[in-house]
């Protein structure tokens, strides 16, 4: 629905869980609309109801009893082969798709399963016999449903000598069972109000009355999943590459199941010893500064938008003191921050940030509205499975206290890290393992690669991990943000030297001319169709 101005309806609680094509829909248009401070077209209006329509007809479904395929016929264990969902013609690799099925809780018998989808881009020439793992990052993220823009855009690192293998993580993506939590003001800066705070709990809560077992969604689950896959595919030596969150799924495999694993890239890494909660605020801040700062000594940026971090400051301790009320949406700060982190982890939105702040100060709210909407790209129950386990299990919310009083930013960003502690209260996920939060120890050659600006998983993660790994290269990119793999020139000539000579030093000269200067983006972008 479009109101006011042309600024878009906030989603109401009642919003029905996000089908996999609304979502690959939300994500496609996610930044570009959100920077293009743009009139919403009514396509929204449209999504709204193909979304209402397929809670409908799963409502439907699920009362009549009717059943995909012979409910009394157990579904067999491994992988088959089947069609491409997604439309891979445009590709001169030969392209494989298939369905892998693993029990949910290993050796249980109760006859649960869990199905991932599986893309294999085969080789193109003199291919060799260890193909590349790819593993999509999140928690709550996937890689099937996405992965045919990301090939045509070269988003993604593939060699031509090599097989490369996708597949969405169980429990995420276009997996079954998806834990998804509807709409909720979730995102990786935390929860931004209690009664999304109370919705996310509710929503652990309903998954276990719905006879999932919720322990079984994490990395080391994971592992295990990729184990049987390659059992299944007939996998001997091979390589894995992961990508901010998928890095700790790719770290567990060097710890749990490292057999046959010839050489490990670990893009913007996430290593399970370091802090979520505890770091976050203070990042979030420290990160943006950065960007504010650049802004500050380049004399475009300056003369358009003068004293904006004194200025962004004040707005930020306004809303915490006195949060702005309009006819669509009761705002807070803790909105903002969580804005802020997204738009830090996204290239062209990072450089456009300092214009999109002013417009925000100015009382422009478009940007943050398209967020607030479309921030549920994620899958929330993937997300609070890992994370209450693998991360919020080893901290406290007495870490966050100890934040800087008076910056408002971080105090901003603690506000919604703190409340993910509640939501965890509805996950049921068992006992922590202490080893899930200790560095991997490992003499596998790692190249570890990280970026200048990111608030997420910042350099100094990638460099305490790269301590424990005795045949790790690790290398900053400067100017650059999270994901370098997927837009960096020079990270991708690394990748493939590293993939084809681990045990040898890469050559990394290319990195002084790859982003010379972050250059920030001073004018709205295009308008989206």
């Amino acid at each position: 629905m479009i109101g006011g101005k042309g600024t878009p309806m906030l989603p109401a609680e009642s919003d029905p869980p996000k089908s996999g094509n609304q979502l690959q829909h939300r994500r496609r248009r996610r930044f570009t609309v959100l920077l293009a401070h743009a009139r919403l077209p009514n396509t929204h209006l449209e999504t709204d109801m193909r979304q209402r329509c397929w809670w409908m007809i799963c409502s439907a479904l699920a009362v009549s009893g009717c059943h995909l395929g012979k409910p009394d016929t157990p579904t067999p264990l491994g992988y088959t082969a089947t069609a491409c969902s997604g439309d891979y013609s445009f590709m001169t690799n030969r392209v494989e798709c298939g369905t892998m099925v693993v029990e949910e809780t290993r050796g249980s018998g109760n006859g649960r399963m869990v199905h991932f989808p599986v893309v294999t881009v085969r080789a193109l020439n003199h291919e060799k016999a260890d193909p590349v793992l790819w593993l999509h990052g999140g928690p709550g993220g996937g890689a099937i449903e996405k992965l045919p823009g990301r090939l045509k855009e070269r988003r993604i690192p593939i060699t031509e000598d090599r097989d490369w293998i996708f597949l969405d993580q169980r429990g995420a993506g276009m997996s079954t069972p998806r834990l998804d939590c509807g709409a909720l003001g979730l995102s990786d800066g935390g929860i931004t109000d209690n009664a999304s705070a109370t919705a996310a709990k509710a929503c652990g809560e309903r998954l276990t009355a719905q006879g999932i077992d919720l322990s079984q969604f994490n990395v080391v689950t994971v592992v295990k999943d990729l184990h049987d896959l390659r059992a299944a595919r007939g996998i001997g030596h091979y390589n894995v590459f992961g990508v901010s969150y998928g890095s700790r799924v790719a770290l567990a495999v060097m710890q749990h199941d490292p057999e046959g694993l010839r050489a490990v890239v670990l893009d913007s890494p996430w290593p399970p010893e370091a802090n979520w909660t505890g770091a976050q605020p203070a990042l979030v801040s420290r990160e943006l500064r950065q960007v504010l700062a650049l802004c500050a000594s380049d004399s475009a940026c300056n003369g358009k938008f003068p004293q904006l971090e004194a200025r962004f400051d004040r707005m930020m301790q306004q809303w915490l003191d006195a949060p702005p009320l309009t006819k669509q949406h009761q705002y807070n700060a803790d909105e903002v921050a969580a804005y802020v982190l997204e738009s830090l982890y996204d290239d062209e939105a990072a450089r456009r940030l300092p214009m999109v702040l002013d417009q925000i100060i100015g009382g422009d709210y478009s940007a943050l509205d398209t967020f607030l909407i479309d921030r549920n790209d994620s899958v929330e129950g993937h997300f609070l499975a890992h994370l209450c386990k693998e991360e919020f299990a080893f901290e406290s919310p007495a870490a966050i206290e100890g934040i800087d009083g008076h910056d408002p930013v971080a105090i901003a960003a603690a506000h919604g890290v703190a409340r993910l502690f509640k939501a965890c209260e509805g996950f049921a996920v068992g006992a922590p393992d202490p080893i899930e939060n200790k560095a991997v120890v490992s003499a596998l050659p790692t190249l570890l690669l990280s970026a200048d600006i990111d608030a997420g998983c910042p350099t100094e993660l990638a460099v305490a991990a790269a301590r424990s790994l005795s045949h790790a290269q690790v290398f900053n990119m400067p100017n650059m943000t999270h994901n370098v793999g997927a837009r960096s020139p020079c990270a991708k000539r690394m990748i493939a030297a590293f993939l084809d000579r681990p045990d040898a030093t890469v050559d990394s000269s290319c990195i002084a001319t790859d982003r010379p200067a972050f250059s920030l983006l001073l004018l709205p972008a295009p308008d989206a169709e």
